[in-house]
Order: structure tokens, then sequence, then C-alpha cells
């Protein structure tokens, strides 16, 4: 959701007219985090380069030099449960709130009617020292309890990351980074082979664990150590 909401309700209406079948707010990030590494290699868009999908868009006035972060234009616009009621009011398409990594959170998202959860910590870039999703997937999917979808992000790297987070309570889990290493390395191929790698490092993992299908992934593939 962008700080522009008129903006936000016309990049809804694209979404739906170009047929997308679901929309996923990040709620765990009204702002970046340091990402220090990130300052020091001085990042920014090529020439040439912008975010398309966000032309037109009004941004918020800059702050005074004697603020931060509190009492700014760009904190004061981060949406909050009031702004999600206003967007699932907006569109018929399922919602998924990506980003819940409390309980009590999963619980209002579901209260809230929207249609799914995704457990991330946002790659450990926004809050250093937040909980792995994987070892918060299995209270919030305990929370869920089926009501509605639950997803995992970040750490997906191998086939067996899937068959784990599976097997702690994930519906699905979202991939980023091997894409993104794929994309930049080989193009759209590259991405097409990652998807077959990390398919077939599943399916492997399955039948070594005597899974013949994604329902028999269960608690008992894993083992705790001391």
């Amino acid at each position: 959701m962008q700080t522009d909401r008129d903006f936000t309700a016309a990049l809804v209406r694209r979404a739906e007219q170009a047929g997308y079948r679901a929309l996923v707010v990040t709620v765990d990030a009204p702002v970046n985090g340091l990402r220090n590494r990130e300052q020091r290699a001085g990042t920014a868009l090529r020439a040439g380069m912008e975010a398309v999908n966000l032309q037109g868009m009004r941004t918020p006035p800059p702050p005074s030099p004697e603020t931060l972060l509190f009492g700014t234009p760009l904190l004061a616009a981060a949406p909050t449960w009031t702004d999600l009621a206003w967007l699932r009011g907006l569109t018929r398409l399922p919602i998924l709130l990506k980003g819940i990594t409390e309980p009590a959170d999963a619980a209002r998202t579901i209260e809230a009617g929207m249609d799914g959860i995704i457990v991330s910590n946002h790659g450990g870039r926004t809050l250093d020292g937040v909980r792995a999703t994987v070892e918060l997937l299995p209270e919030i999917v305990e929370t869920a309890d089926g009501a509605v979808p639950v997803l995992m992000d970040g750490g997906i790297r191998r086939g067996n990351d899937i068959l784990r987070a599976i097997a702690l309570g994930a519906t699905a889990v979202l991939v980023g980074r091997p894409y993104v290493h794929a994309l930049a390395a080989a193009g759209a191929p590259g991405v097409a082979h990652v998807l077959r790698l990390l398919r077939a490092e599943l399916e492997l993992a399955m039948t070594l664990t005597g899974c013949a299908t994604i329902a028999d992934i269960d608690r008992a593939v894993l083992v705790r150590g001391a």
C-alpha cells in the first residue's frame, strides 16, 4: 500500500483488469531497515530504469532536517488495520498479509476478513534479530487452525527446505533470492531452471521420506535436535 491512497486504489483496479488472482500486502515494513551494505554499495537504479508501476504516484513532502521518522509524513501515512479494512472493501480479490510474525496478528488477520497469511521476517533485512520464519511458522499455523492458508517466506534454498516448511504446517512457500540470482545470471530460462531444480529436490526428499503426495508430508519426517 502506497502513501497515495488514490493511487493505491487505481493500482488495485489495474491488477484486477490485468487478471491477477490475489493481492499480497506487505505489512511488516512501513519503512526500510538500516541496510548498511546497500548504503556502502551506493545501490540505486541505473539511468533509464524506474519503478514503472509507480509512475504518477504522489509522494509525501520531505521531512524537516530536525526530524528522523516520528512526526514525518511518511510514517503518518503508514497503513493500519483501518486501511486494510478499506482495501478489503475495495476488491473481491483474495488478500494475503505478508510479514505476520505474531499469533495475535495472525488472529486479527483472520478477523479482518483477509484470505491468507504469509509468515515472513522480510529476509531479516528490516529488523535485525527477528526469529527465523521456520521457527515462527508452527505457532502461526496453530493460531490459524485451518481458517486461511498459511504460507512461509524466507530461507527457501533447496527442496528439503520446502519439505520442512510443509511438515511444519505451511500451505506453500515463497521463493525469492534463488529466483533473483537466476534471473540475473540467465534471465527467464534461469528462473525456470531453478524452479525445476526445486521441484526435483522436493520430489526426491518426498520419496526418501516415504511421502507419495504433498498431503502425506507431516512432522514425522522431522527430527529435532537436543
